[in-house]
């Protein structure tokens, strides 16, 4: 336990150390989320209804969390590679596994802290969220999956981008690109139909669109997304991505340069 809370401390320091990951990951979306109640759906009366506004809110809890998977640890992998730090990690006997399971808390109590202040500023231009016990359950399993995916997605891109600034405008852009083409940044119904069917199977916009339906609106999400065939679709994909990035920084980051 103490090597991985060394690692948790070491990855907590350096995402709130760097200004310009707090900017990506906390203040962009929490600009959208003022663009999204205030501009963007502004002719549509649903959006001055306090579900819809929740729902806004949640979208940008996910944006925010797959930007911090998407960007802040491949940039974090990236600079240890280019410090040497991986050449003195293989030469203690710290376990690959150990190493991730650190970095993986130290995101995830990054994500908490920053969904938390989403949350707040939602409820604070309005929103409110259906805090059922069940449904409140339900989404943190989500959120958690979209986590694990999110970090998988980033462990992925800083194991084949050895460059910091690379890694992290790759990972950057891979989020904002996938994100819109999902539906995450403006309503499902304006998506065509291939990018609906996108959108309902990438885990990032699912995990979004099932929190939302269970904690805000039907109205907001644009669909049922509680059906058999996308909870198992979203809950193996988020694991699968997670396990094939568990492989690949085990053999690459620690065996090789």
């Amino acid at each position: 336990m103490g090597q991985i809370h060394s690692v948790f401390i070491k990855t907590i320091k350096e995402l709130y150390r760097n200004k310009v990951t707090v900017f990506w990951t906390v203040v962009w979306p929490i600009i959208f989320l003022f663009l999204g109640v205030f501009l963007f759906y502004s002719a549509d009366p649903q959006s001055k209804t306090p579900p819809f506004r929740a729902g806004i809110s949640i979208s940008m809890i996910v944006f925010s969390l797959m930007l911090s998977g998407f960007s802040t640890i491949p940039g974090i992998i990236a600079q240890d590679r280019s410090s040497g730090l991986f050449l003195k990690l293989r030469s203690m006997p710290l376990k690959p596994w150990k190493d991730l399971i650190g970095r993986i808390f130290g995101l995830l109590t990054y994500t908490a802290v920053s969904a938390l202040l989403i949350a707040i500023i939602g409820v604070s231009i309005g929103a409110r969220f259906n805090l059922a016990t069940r449904g409140m359950l339900i989404s943190i399993g989500f959120f958690i999956l979209a986590i694990l995916s999110a970090s998988g997605a980033g462990i992925i891109i800083g194991t084949f981008i050895k460059n910091i600034n690379a890694a992290v405008i790759t990972g950057v852009g891979i989020s904002v690109v996938s994100m819109s083409l999902a539906g995450v940044t403006f309503p499902y119904a304006f998506l065509p139909e291939a990018l609906q069917t996108f959108s309902r199977f990438y885990p990032f916009s699912s995990s979004s669109a099932i929190i939302s339906y269970l904690l805000s609106s039907k109205e907001f999400v644009g669909y049922n997304p509680i059906n058999d065939t996308q909870i198992i679709c979203t809950i193996i994909t988020s694991l699968l991505i997670f396990i094939v990035s568990i492989i690949l920084y085990s053999k690459f980051c620690w065996r090789e340069d």
